[in-house]
């Protein structure tokens, strides 16, 4: 299965549509993951019909910050467990596949309020043993060397979000993109699923 995650960091410009529409007609995916819309549910919902996808799921962006909306097509089943403003968390059933969970994070920009995420992620964890796929913009880092310009990381918000992918036994799996990409996507060892995941 392709999926597609991408923060476009508010997708009310018709601009920011069309570079959206070439990245799905380019990559194809089942599953397409947007974060950081900075608009309505509905409206971002609304997308979907026009991006080729049947199924869509979102959530409100609080003003200018946030938002995520999970589209997918009709050869893919989600079963939407629940989200907040900083997730969504879904079970994936494909025909004649093992189901497994796609959870999706926009972190909280504000360094104060990123243990709602990472205290998410804990508890996402213990509702069931499934092949599970994290992605998103968790707006953190895993290590120091990530770090893209001049500010050096707070390095106890680095170890918080280290210990929760360790708690929750996820492993990095690194990105695909420009150097600017900060997207994180971790996934469960021993998944028997197969992804092609990308983020532009």
């Amino acid at each position: 299965m392709r999926i597609l995650c991408w923060n476009c960091r508010g997708i009310g410009d018709p601009a920011t549509v069309k570079e959206l529409r070439d990245l799905v007609e380019a990559c194809a995916p089942a599953v397409l993951c947007i974060v950081e819309t900075q608009l309505a549910k509905y409206r971002v919902e609304g997308l979907a019909g026009s991006l080729g996808f049947v199924g869509r799921f979102g959530v409100d962006s609080r003003g200018r910050s946030g938002g995520l909306c999970l589209f997918w097509r009709n050869n893919v089943d989600f079963e939407i467990k629940t989200y907040s403003q900083y997730h969504i968390d879904s079970v994936v059933n494909e025909p004649g596949k093992e189901a497994w969970r796609l959870s999706v994070f926009y972190g909280a920009v504000n360094r104060s309020m990123r243990y709602k995420t990472w205290d998410t992620m804990k508890i996402l964890r213990g509702e069931n043993d499934l092949p599970w796929v994290c992605m998103g913009d968790f707006n953190e880092i895993l290590r120091q060397e990530e770090q893209m310009g001049p500010n050096e990381r707070d390095s106890a918000q680095i170890e918080g979000f280290r210990e929760v992918v360790d708690v929750c036994e996820l492993a990095d799996l690194g990105y695909k993109g420009l150097d600017w990409t900060l997207e994180k996507r971790v996934a469960g060892e021993g998944s028997t699923a197969e992804f092609d995941l990308i983020v532009p």
